[in-house]
């Protein structure tokens, strides 16, 4: 697969992902995130189990061990962004959500995997521009909330450096399939000590499950396959970098699609803007051309 292919294929996961926010706005505002994870993740795994079923004998100890590992990291992600949403501003949350992509060339370079140049501008460019599309305002950010959202971080970008020597290691569509598997049986565990009657507490609308199914289908089902299998031939920082453009897709379909995402959304000269930065910042990673007009100088010197 090229480059180019592969990164095609992410960026179809960050669609996936900033369109789900259509979805999650039509959910039970009492629908908690025990049960939406749960929902969705359980549903995700029938859909992998039925379609891949021919491949699942080929599952061995040490593969499910590795999905285990990944599925508590995303478990954790969860509930820390879910902790710290609801202490920050949208906005703040949003930005500090983002700093994965600070977050994972940190610890490339604690595990002496070290990223190019391009990589750390590009990624210093991104954040300049998630401070502008995100609205980041310094105030009411010292708080609990800061922190449990940059262990959110943390833990995002373990999973990511992870996901990605795993996939190079182990079949990464059957360690999708698993990590699915274990992301909903713990999910279920969380949500059976928040309310032990779970499934008998949901008022099953036609909207809900439309919506549960949908999100199943593509921001689990779809998006951890693609994404796994994806990092089989992609870095830690091409797989951060893209998914570092979220904000600008959901903030285009929020623009596009303003009755879906529950108000309109209106573009702001430093949206714009940051935007603009995002994509450049996307650009300068995801390439090498500082390195190669470095090896150039070296040559010239030579000469």
């Amino acid at each position: 697969m090229t480059k180019i292919e592969n990164n095609i294929l992410l960026f179809s996961i960050t669609l996936c992902w900033a369109a789900s926010y259509i979805f999650i706005k039509s959910l039970p505002p009492d629908l908690s995130s025990f049960a939406y994870l749960t929902l969705t993740a359980g549903i995700a795994s029938v859909i992998l189990l039925v379609v891949f079923f021919n491949q699942l004998k080929k599952i061995t100890i040490k593969l499910a061990k590795k999905a285990a590992f990944l599925s508590i990291l995303l478990t954790i992600n969860l509930l820390l962004e879910k902790n710290g949403i609801s202490l920050l501003s949208a906005s703040n949350a949003s930005f500090l959500a983002a700093l994965t992509i600070i977050f994972v060339p940190i610890l490339m370079l604690l595990l002496k995997e070290k990223p190019t140049i391009n990589n750390m501008l590009g990624a210093a460019i991104i954040v300049l521009g998630l401070c502008f599309a995100n609205n980041f305002s310094i105030q009411g950010l010292f708080n609990r909330g800061t922190m449990y959202m940059l262990f959110g971080c943390l833990s995002s970008a373990i999973y990511i450096i992870s996901a990605c020597r795993f996939a190079k290691e182990e079949n990464p569509i059957l360690i999708g399939i698993t990590q699915m598997c274990f992301m909903a049986i713990i999910s279920f565990i969380l949500w059976l000590f928040e309310d032990s009657r779970t499934f008998l507490s949901i008022n099953y609308t036609r909207e809900l499950l439309s919506s549960i199914f949908v999100l199943a289908f593509f921001s689990k089902a779809y998006a951890y396959i693609i994404l796994l299998f994806s990092q089989k031939y992609a870095s830690p920082i091409s797989v951060t970098v893209i998914g570092s453009t979220e904000p600008v897709v959901t903030l285009l379909l929020a623009v596009m699609i303003p009755v879906a995402f529950g108000e309109v959304e209106k573009l702001s000269v430093f949206s714009i803007f940051g935007a603009m930065l995002i994509a450049i910042g996307a650009v300068v990673a995801g390439t090498a051309f500082l390195r190669i007009k470095k090896k150039d100088e070296k040559e010239a010197k030579c000469n």
